[in-house]
């Protein structure tokens, strides 16, 4: 006996679990790094996107690169009235759906030399920065009784980096550990609306961030020895993630925290 499989009726399928074509999302950081991958990642996806950074120039070249359904918005994170007026922007398309927070700097120093500034310049960044983008987005997500909050955090939030290139970052690491307990109280407080918080936790990535580190050939090589896949992480590694957690098919899926890191955190 012959079965034939109606694949036309299974793709159908398949695309609607992971479909976000009727969607639109604002990604924080976007003109360049895993924030401009994964806005690409969702843009290509079918999504509305505003790529959302501090450097307008560079979110509106990222945004015209990625075709019709992109949009660039000039925003800086750590000002409360630029994170409103970035948002009242989307609010007037009735935006966003999904909030992908990925702006965030670095200031490493060792503790004895790291200075206030260099402390506060990161916390507010990555950590309160998060706070509005998602403060903003949870008016119009709970107002549409649907959303999807994507915070980026770091391996660096729950374990001390290798090599020892990587280490003097307190405030890095303190900052990203924020970001996960604050997303583990919006998934609680927000999972009656309709709306899921998780954070995606990427290991040693090849992104502007790291490119000063990583073109040293000794830290190169100390990084690689710490990696299982014997390879540094690429922006794109997280689009597929991303693209799940953006979706229907993560509809029980909330206060959660994926590494993806290539193994590094096996050791």
């Amino acid at each position: 006996m012959t079965c034939t499989a109606n694949n036309g009726d299974r793709d159908t399928g398949l695309q609607h679990l992971f479909d976000v074509r009727e969607r639109s999302a604002l990604v924080t950081g976007a003109a360049s790094g895993l924030g401009r991958a994964m806005a690409d990642a969702l843009t290509r996806a079918g999504a509305s996107v505003f790529y959302a950074d501090i450097n307008g120039d560079k979110a509106s070249e990222a945004a015209q690169a990625a075709g019709a359904n992109a949009m660039s918005l000039q925003v800086d994170v750590t000002n409360e009235k630029s994170v409103r007026a970035a948002f009242a922007v989307a609010n007037a398309q009735n935006a966003p759906d999904i909030l992908v927070c990925s702006a965030g700097i670095s200031r490493a120093q060792w503790i004895e030399d790291m200075e206030l500034e260099q402390w506060d310049a990161v916390l507010r960044a990555n950590l309160t920065g998060t706070f509005l983008c998602c403060r903003e987005a949870s008016r119009t997500m709970i107002a549409h009784r649907w959303g999807r909050m994507i915070n980026v955090a770091s391996i660096a939030a729950t374990w001390a980096p290798r090599p020892k290139r990587f280490n003097g970052g307190y405030n890095y690491s303190a900052s990203k550990a924020g970001v996960l307990g604050m997303t583990i109280r919006l998934a609680v407080e927000l999972a009656t609306h309709g709306i899921t918080a998780n954070c995606i936790s990427p290991g040693i990535m090849e992104t502007p961030l790291t490119a000063h580190a990583l073109s040293e050939p000794e830290t190169r090589e100390a990084a690689l020895d710490s990696i299982p896949m014997d390879r540094l992480g690429k922006p794109e590694d997280l689009s597929g993630l991303l693209l799940y957690l953006c979706s229907n098919s993560s509809s029980y899926l909330t206060g959660q925290n994926i590494v993806i890191d290539g193994g590094y955190s096996l050791w």
